[in-house]
Parts: C-alpha cells; structure tokens; sequence
C-alpha cells in the first residue's frame, strides 16, 4: 500500500537548494468548502456491528466530564483505567506508566531553534483546543472545557461518523477500500480556472500520493517539528496529512506508528485539520485504526486530545504555527510512546507488535506528505498537500518539517543524515530538502496543488 516503506534503499538524495525567501509572491488559496457528508453502510447488519461498537468502547456511565470543544467536538473525561485499551482482553491487569522509564540522551549540537534558515522568519507554537484551557473557559452549557486530572479526552465516536464507512474494517483501515468511483461533492476550488485546455499530459493514477523523506536505520523512535495547514481536499473521502512513520518489516509484517495532523472530513466530520496518531500491526488491515478508536493506544495525559482540532493555522504568506511530535520506544522491553511538544500523552503497548516488526525497535524513519486522489471525473483532483504551494516557494508559503531526528539504539539522539526524498509527481507535489546547522538542522519544504496543466 505504501511506497517508501518498502523500497527507501532505491530513493536518491534532492538537493538543498531552489527555496525562496519570503519575498516570493503566491496566488491565496481557496478555502475548502463545507460538503456534504455520504452515508456508506452497507446494510442493517453492519449498522448494528457498528452500533455495538460504539457502546463498547467505554461505559457511557463511567463518563466524570463532559464538554464541546471550541470547534465543535463532543469531548467525553473518561477515567483513566476505563479508557477503551484497557477494556481490551488481556488488558485486564496492566499497569499503567505515567512516563517513560527513560529518555534519550540530546547532544547539544542537535538542540533544535525555532529561527529559520532567514533569521526574520520565526514560527509560533500551535496550541491544542484544551490544552492550555483558562478557568473561565467554558462551553455553551457552562461546561469547563478540560478534563479532570485522573481522566483521559476522548472525541465522542459517533454512528454518524461510522456510517460514512462501509463497515467497521473499512473504518478501521488507514484508507477505506470503498474509495474508488464514488461521486464528486461541490467544492468552491474549481479545476477548470485557468485551464482553458486539457492538457496532453496526464498525472498519477495511484490513489496514495507523497512526497516524502525516508532513511533506513536501527532506532528507537523520531522527532520533528510540523508546520500546521488546513489545506484544501476535494472530496469528502480524501485526506491531506503531514507526519512521521516509524517502521519495521515488509510484507505482510509491516508494522508502524504514525503522527503527525491530518484533514479528513469523512473522519472527523469538518475541514479543519487535527491531530491524529494511527498504528498497523498488520501491513494497514484491519487491525490498526486512527487516534483512540479501537482501543489500542493508552493515553495518560488528561489535556491533549488526540483527534482534536488547533487554536491556530498558518496563515499563506502570514503568521506561521508548528508543533513538535516524537515516538520513542522506551528500551527494547518498553512501549512506544506519544510526545506532543514536552507533553508524554500515553503509549502503544509493546504488545501491540511482533518480533517481526515493532516489538524492540525499528528499522526506518520516514516524514512527509500524504494525500488521497479519489480521482474525480478520471481527473487529477485539486486535493492540496501541505499549504497547496510547491515547495520551491519557501517560509509562510510552502509548508516544511523541520529538526528532523531519531533516536539510536544507544538512546542518543542523531541526525538523519542520509534521508532520500521521493514523490510520485512533482509537477502534482513535490519536496525540497535542506540543512541549517544550529537552526532548523535537516528540514524540507513540501506540497503542491495536484491538478493543474501538468497533472491530470
């Protein structure tokens, strides 16, 4: 299902250069318009395996708090030890880690700098709706919008939202299997602006499209800091995302977890994008699922909400939002743990993985971007990656990843000194890395509009 994974051997270096300063002028690109949303189940059987699985997550009765968040999201508090991992078979008697056991030793060289490249340019942080909540913060019902200590935020899964599947294992799955030949939704980014006539020149057909930076190496986990859009997709069941896989084996032994943010209306039910996490143990099968819907990853904070929306986007040729994410395996017999800025959010058991994968370690890092094209029309469609800007285009325009690190095997952390870069298209997304010691370290500029002239 993904290349990169499985054949990072064969990716060549791109070069450092070709990014412009902020003088550099771009088109604002349209916002994404509010869609309709389609109901997909299959039939009443599998509405009603869905029904079941919604209420087994958690006890609705063992809900302390409950709130609607700044963006709209029912938010249930539910207690730590009622969470839906701990409801799992052979979760009965686990105990809970607040922290990891240890952490990797940073070497002072590789302390990352908020300052770009340019030294005018600096980023801001992006705050989570909820995580840094005031005491008068309160939802229409006079509700805090923040969980007590002791409980866990989970965004309220809804049989609205599954029913925008075609059955739980489509809902489980990174990309559902029901995506092609669906029909288009009106959206306000029309395809046909500025293209009088098609072009001779087709785009990718393939329905994952990245443009990304692998290495293969032993480790222990991986860092960087992500530059927060909310970019434009074109069709409901599309997403864009930008994030980080950590990975190990092939094949059917394909295992990984994932983060970084991601705007997927058939998922989340709107066109902002949000946090997300995802996790296989099984080469992206039924097995895994996004954020805390299936009940495998164990969250421990009670102010990040995995699934949550942001207090702020970049801005297209404005102010700049990014947050920080790590995964970092906590020795070879620990968990693989969540790091949201200097925030531990909670872990995948180890168990959760098999010697053949992620059990002790890992054998690639990998950063990028990542869109659907449901193609629409048997055309390319406008789906954006990261800004909807190519890269060459630079700061407050392209979206970037930046301080790019992983941890070794001996718990220090090290740069990825030999990530090769590829993308299906360029002329549909492309990247350019770079290399700031001291400031921004390894980093890349990604991203484009998909179709255009030159891809279709």
């Amino acid at each position: 299902m993904r290349w990169g994974l499985v054949s990072w051997l064969c990716l060549g270096a791109v070069g450092c250069g070709g990014v412009a300063g902020p003088e550099a002028t771009g088109a604002e690109p349209s916002s994404s318009a509010s869609a309709g949303l389609v109901e997909r189940v299959r039939d009443s059987a599998e509405l009603a395996k869905m029904k079941d699985y919604v209420d087994s997550l958690y006890d609705a009765k063992s809900v302390v708090h409950r709130f609607t968040s700044k963006g709209g999201d029912g938010i249930d508090c539910v207690p730590l030890y009622a969470q839906p991992a701990l409801r799992q078979p052979g979760m009965a008697h686990h105990r809970i880690q607040l922290a990891p056991g240890t952490e990797p030793v940073s070497l002072e060289r590789l302390v990352a700098s908020p300052t770009a490249p340019d030294v005018k340019w600096r980023p801001e942080p992006a705050t989570l709706e909820g995580l840094e909540t005031a005491p008068d913060d309160l939802d229409a019902t006079g509700a805090l919008r923040r969980c007590p200590e002791g409980s866990v935020p989970i965004v309220r899964l809804t049989l609205d939202t599954l029913k925008r599947f075609e059955s739980l294992d489509d809902f489980r799955q990174k990309v559902p299997g029901h995506l092609r030949g669906n029909a288009s939704v009106e959206t306000d980014k029309l395809r046909s602006l500025g293209y009088g006539t098609p072009s001779v020149r087709a785009g990718p057909t393939d329905l994952h499209q990245y443009a990304h930076a692998s290495q293969g190496v032993a480790n222990m986990g991986a860092e960087a800091f992500f530059n927060i859009w909310s970019p434009f997709t074109e069709l409901s069941n599309e997403f864009s995302l930008s994030q980080m896989w950590v990975v190990r084996g092939s094949g059917s032994t394909l295992e990984t977890v994932e983060a970084g943010w991601q705007k997927y209306r058939d998922l989340y039910g709107d066109d902002r994008a949000r946090l997300f996490i995802y996790f296989t143990p099984d080469n992206y099968g039924s097995g895994g699922c996004y954020n805390l819907s299936c009940g495998a990853f164990v969250q421990v904070n009670n102010t990040v909400t995995i699934g949550g929306g942001f207090n702020q986007y970049s801005v297209f040729n404005g102010p700049q939002y990014e947050f920080k994410l790590m995964w970092f395996k906590d020795g070879t017999t620990g968990a693989w743990w969540l790091k949201f800025q200097d925030v531990w959010v909670g872990y995948y058991p180890r168990t959760r993985f098999d010697a053949a994968g992620l059990m002790d370690r890992a054998d690639v890092i990998d950063f990028g971007g990542e869109i659907i094209d449901n193609r629409n029309g048997n055309l390319h469609t406008s789906t954006d990656m990261g800004s909807g800007s190519y890269p060459g285009q630079g700061f407050s325009f392209s979206a970037y990843t930046r301080n790019m690190l992983y941890v070794d095997t001996a718990n220090t952390y090290r740069e990825p000194a030999s990530l090769g870069a590829w993308r299906n298209d360029s002329n549909c997304y492309d990247i350019i890395q770079g290399n700031n010691p001291g400031g921004w370290g390894r980093y890349f500029y990604f991203g484009g509009p998909g179709y255009n002239a030159n891809c279709m």
